[in-house]
């Protein structure tokens, strides 16, 4: 469907770097709406099956998202349901990544790899996309859905602590209350908030995620503690990447291990230690020249460059283009 042409009620405009999905069922009769509803979910997420206790009946759902950078952020408004995702859906290969599901009133269960999540109001639970599962509301409900890329979140936490933190229930207490509040506000953010401050807030968030769910997971010996090493990494990076100064040796001390075990444990989300650090900086670099109307050369001496030329070849390399047309692009809303 072309970007802004009305259908059925409901505004889709797959594609692109904003991928901006609209649907309201209320307007469309029971057929329709239940087909628009189930297309939504296949583009988003993967093909699913999904069913409900009275078909026949008008479907009152209605549904609103965005791309923040490489997530999907949607606000889920819909009547009871229960949404399947298959193995044989899986083989198809046409979805990919974890989601994550915030319930902000009702309630769901949510069952992947024998576990069963239930979500009153204000809890979340994740879900891969690559394993089968089970989500049934049997009451109307409202959520934000946040999809997720594989390689974005074990990146944070290695695959094997990520399956562990699947098909939890996070309830709202802690870190993950404080992170239910950053994900409720990030799906209401209209359009005022630019694509590329966007994208850092979810950066951001992304780290706070993998933050909550290492301390949340249950104790299951060695993988658990690297899931807490590596948060701890990613902490004292973020705390101290404006010092030109810090060294990975000094990365490795203040999270509490030697350089090589550091090395080691790096290794197993596709990174180095080095690639950790550099990012770190380039992702504050891009919400400083987002966000202020500081220079070139004072964001570079913010994320800890000395050399704005060696600042300006790291931002090219890891986001294509350079410090200043980044810049520009985020202020025409590019």
């Amino acid at each position: 469907m072309a970007e802004n042409e009305q259908s059925h009620g409901g505004l889709r405009t797959p594609g692109g770097s904003d991928d901006v999905i609209a649907l309201r069922t209320g307007e469309l009769d029971s057929r329709e709406g239940r087909a628009e509803w189930v297309s939504t979910i296949g583009h988003l997420y993967g093909q699913m099956d999904v069913t409900w206790e009275n078909p026949g009946e008008r479907y009152d759902a209605e549904w609103g998202g965005r791309a923040f950078g490489r997530l999907h952020v949607s606000t889920i408004r819909s009547d009871e349901q229960t949404v399947v995702r298959s193995p044989a859906m899986i083989r198809e290969g046409d979805g990919d990544g974890y989601l994550l599901l915030l319930v902000t009133e009702g309630g769901v269960e949510i069952t992947q790899r024998e576990r069963r999540a239930t979500l009153g109001r204000g809890a979340f639970a994740m879900v891969n996309l690559n394993d089968p599962f089970v989500f049934h509301s049997p009451v109307p409900f409202n959520q934000v859905a946040v999809r997720i890329p594989s390689d974005v979140m074990e990146s944070r936490l290695p695959r094997r602590i990520a399956g562990e933190a699947i098909g939890r229930t996070y309830e709202p207490a802690g870190s993950p209350a404080i992170l239910g509040r950053l994900l409720a506000d990030l799906a209401t953010t209209d359009d005022s908030v630019s694509p590329s401050v966007r994208a850092s807030f979810a950066s951001a968030t992304v780290e706070m995620l993998a933050a909550a769910l290492a301390e949340q997971i249950p104790e299951h010996g060695p993988d658990t503690q690297r899931a807490h090493d590596l948060a701890r990494i990613n902490r004292t990076i973020a705390e101290h990447l404006h010092d030109p100064d810090l060294s990975l040796s000094d990365v490795a001390g203040a999270a509490g291990m030697s350089l090589r075990n550091m090395q080691k444990l790096v290794s197993t989300t596709g990174t180095t230690p080095g690639g950790l650090l550099h990012r770190a900086r380039i992702d504050r670099a891009k919400m400083l020249l987002t966000t202020t109307e500081s220079s070139v050369a004072e964001v570079a001496t913010g994320v800890g460059y000395l050399d704005v030329s060696h600042f300006s070849r790291t931002f090219r390399r890891l986001t294509g283009e350079s410090p200043g047309r980044f810049r520009a692009g985020a202020s025409d809303g590019g």
